[in-house]
């Protein structure tokens, strides 16, 4: 539902009437301005088995103004690999699929010295290498390839505060509600992020990091759009920290931040929450997110009494709210996550990998590695007309 409220540094775009949908594709019809979008997809090959990618690809075809589309892909071998650039090639758009585990690939990162490990950071890193090789690029919009709600209009709303002139924004932001029949989903963001951000405020009420964090409405939605130009100046972290990180990094950079409405009803898959398995589903991503928050925002530890009494206050909130939309609500689902989350807030901030160098840093270190990454790029195409 609609709104007009703004909070915080950054500015908030809602969908206030029927034309904002329609204003934001407009903006992009022009060949000049839409050819110069490409559309960055960092994506698991098991993602291509399910029925929420083939119906985005479906969505996509609909986007006669973008100019490309890159795909990078985890976890494939040849023969999925294959089978995936045939799915894609009915883009109609300038289309590139990234194999990030072929030997290609290996032999560029071994040549630019880098060992990039699987996952999304590493997969985000390498799509906007591949769009900076192609030189034809100004702003990349960025989304999960599991959104089982996808609208292509996505795309559009993202980067219409970049491209239109009288909005001038550096860096965009996508924010919605989660849920499904099942009921509020989000659980990361709604009982720890939410709780954590509340309870560093409440005890250094003087951080400006914190407060800007705050600002958002779903701080670790996967949906953004940037300026190519201060995309391959970030330096990208390699772990589940790096939404978080890279808002951080975009105000370090003073970049002029939104946050855009994309949508009354968003979902993706869900994850598991891993009690017993620290190093997977959520407990990973948890533990991630809570080391990242502390040390890029310059606490030390968080007020654990203060975490859990917070956390208890959101699941009764979210529990009436579940209740006034008629939507089912499981309070011991609700209470295990924030068990879980409790547990990790209380332990030692585990220590991060070095992200992986900007791309901006890594071509004056290696010169050339763009173009060599390309070709690496292009001697991947293993099923016949794919691009």
């Amino acid at each position: 539902m609609a709104d007009f409220q703004q909070r915080g540094p950054i500015t908030t775009l809602h969908r206030l009437t029927t034309n904002a949908q329609s204003e934001a594709a407009s903006s992009l019809s022009d060949p000049d301005v839409g050819n110069r979008v490409a559309l960055l997809l960092p994506c698991l090959i098991t993602e291509f088995n399910g029925p929420a990618l083939p119906e985005m690809v479906n969505q996509i075809s609909s986007l006669e103004w973008l100019g490309r589309v890159i795909v990078g892909i985890d976890g494939a071998n040849k023969s999925s690999f294959t089978n995936a650039q045939q799915l894609l090639a009915s883009l109609p758009q300038k289309t590139t699929v990234m194999w990030n585990d072929s030997a290609a690939m290996e032999a560029f990162d071994h040549g630019v010295g880098v060992a990039p490990k699987p996952g999304k950071g590493s997969n985000l890193w390498r799509c906007i290498g591949a769009v900076a090789a192609f030189g034809d690029i100004d702003t990349i919009v960025v989304h999960d390839a599991d959104i089982s709600t996808y609208e292509s209009s996505f795309v559009a709303r993202l980067a219409h505060p970049i491209v239109d002139e009288r909005l001038g924004f550096d860096f965009v932001k996508g924010f919605y509600p989660r849920f499904d029949r099942h009921g509020l989903n989000g659980r990361v963001t709604r009982l720890l992020v939410g709780p954590l951000l509340e309870s560093l405020a409440s005890s250094t009420p003087a951080n400006q990091d914190i407060s800007y964090l705050q600002s958002f409405r779903y701080p670790l939605a996967g949906e953004f759009a940037t300026r190519l130009s201060t995309a391959t100046s970030l330096a990208i972290p390699e772990h589940w920290g790096v939404d978080i990180s890279l808002l951080m990094a975009a105000r370090a950079s003073k970049c002029r931040i939104a946050q855009t409405d994309l949508t009354d009803n968003y979902d993706h898959k869900h994850r598991s929450l891993s009690l017993d398995h620290p190093e997977s589903g959520l407990h990973r991503m948890a533990r991630d997110i809570i080391s990242t928050t502390l040390s890029l925002s310059g606490s030390t530890a968080v007020d654990a009494v203060d975490f859990d009494w917070r956390a208890s206050e959101t699941i009764a909130a979210h529990r009436a709210n579940a209740i006034s939309n008629s939507l089912p609500f499981d309070d011991a689902q609700e209470e295990s996550a924030v068990a879980l989350f409790s547990k990790l807030i209380r332990e030692k901030p585990v220590p991060l990998p070095v992200d992986l160098p900007a791309w901006d840093q890594l071509e004056t270190k290696s010169p050339g590695c763009l173009a060599d990454l390309k070709s690496a790029v292009e001697s991947q195409t293993t099923a016949p007309g794919s691009r």
